[in-house]
């Protein structure tokens, strides 16, 4: 059996329990075939100082999943380059120290993959340079977009080289999304890669043995911030009122107390909008599975698990027509609209509920779960390392 490691940039943690959990599920797929160690540090949450950190570096095994969870204490702000540099440094440090007891265990592994480039990356070329360790590295990062908020384009010089440094040492770099793959290749560094999407747990997100509910129920999925732009499905929704249509708009996320402006100036929306606020990923599907379509309106996206999830679910999907999401929906299973433009999203609103007859759910669900089940994502990444490990 192959010594896997996995290092992640994002993952979930005491600072943010919701953050990569993605990444999580799909480090618990591949561990259903294959032993995964994964390494994830971060900085230290702010707490009570009374609480201790000196439990930082914590292993969470669950069946042939060892989670190492590490954090390191904040460098502060205003002291610039020095403050990165420290911030680093403690980075390294952290990862290093349960390297090294691999080594001692000798369990180093024999393929490292990487999860989203900038940190971890770095700690992978350490591992090649200094061990002969090949790496992997799934991207899931929007910022190779240059709309992106937080897009690379805007980063430091340092930033944008040692992305390209871990990008162009990859044996392999997996996105989630072809168009983010061609968006690498064409901006940041020409490379070899492999299309494999985000991973559903389908024990939770499948065809559900209930009947539809009895108004149509649009629902909505995501952190409900920029750049899913919000305030622009709730004025469609608000206009398809107005045109006569019955419905009702659920919104499941963080509550956004910056929304109450548009509710208000649309009173129509009125007892047909609601907001269930943060829950787990479980009543996620339980959401779902009441309802009859997804919206997802964003100005700019890479391959949303939403989406997945929604169509593991059998539910027909209206989305925008960025990043990745093409590859996802075709006239069989939704419909997709310009971003931004409200009318073209309210007209997809009343063409899903006036043809709503036409769409299988059963085969949505039955061709979503084909492709991104756990067994089939898994099964996926192994090829990957063995065809690395093979052809080193």
């Amino acid at each position: 059996m192959k010594k896997v490691l996995w290092l992640a940039s994002w993952y979930p943690n005491e600072a943010d329990p919701f953050s990569g959990d993605f990444i999580k599920r799909m480090a618990e797929a591949v561990s259903a075939d294959q032993p995964v160690n994964i390494i994830f540090v971060g900085k230290q949450p702010d707490k009570n100082p009374l609480d201790s950190y000196e439990k930082s570096n914590i292993e969470k095994t669950k069946a042939s999943l060892s989670e190492f969870i590490d954090y390191y204490p904040s460098a502060g702000v205003g002291l610039g380059v020095l403050s990165k540099i420290s911030s680093l440094y403690a980075y390294f440090k952290s990862h290093l120290k349960i390297i090294r007891e691999f080594r001692k265990n000798n369990e180093l592994p024999d393929i490292v993959h990487v999860q989203v480039a900038m940190k971890a990356g770095l700690v992978a070329l350490y591992l090649k340079w200094k061990y002969k360790i090949p790496f992997v590295l799934t991207e899931h990062w929007s910022g190779y977009y240059e709309q992106s908020r937080d897009s690379l384009f805007r980063k430091s010089f340092l930033d944008k080289y040692l992305t390209r440094r871990i990008l162009k040492h990859a044996a392999l770099v997996l996105p989630v999304s072809e168009d983010l793959g061609r968006q690498i290749n064409h901006y940041w560094a020409h490379v070899p890669f492999q299309k494999i999407p985000n991973v559903v747990n389908t024990r939770f997100f499948s065809f559900p043995e209930n009947q539809p509910p009895d108004e149509f129920r649009f629902i909505h999925v995501s952190t409900l911030l920029f750049p899913k732009n919000i305030e622009g499905i709730i004025r469609s929704f608000g206009e398809l009122l107005k045109q006569g249509f019955r419905a009702e708009l659920v919104f499941v996320g963080p509550v956004n107390p910056g929304l109450n402006d548009i509710l208000a100036a649309l009173p129509e929306t009125r007892d047909k909008i609601q907001f269930t606020g943060e829950v787990s990923y479980e009543r996620v599907s339980m959401e779902l599975k009441k309802s009859s379509a997804l919206v997802m309106f964003s100005f700019y996206e890479n391959m949303p698990c939403t989406i997945l999830e929604a169509l593991c679910t059998g539910l027909p999907v209206i989305a925008s027509r960025v990043g990745g999401i093409p590859e996802l929906i075709q006239k069989e299973n939704g419909i997709l609209v310009q971003p931004g433009n409200e009318d073209e999203l309210t007209s997809a609103m009343k063409n899903v509920i006036l043809h709503y007859h036409q769409y299988d759910k059963e085969k949505i669900s039955r061709d979503a779960v084909e492709f991104y089940s756990y067994e089939s994502i898994s099964k996926k990444i192994r090829q990957v390392y063995q065809s690395v490990l093979e052809n080193g």
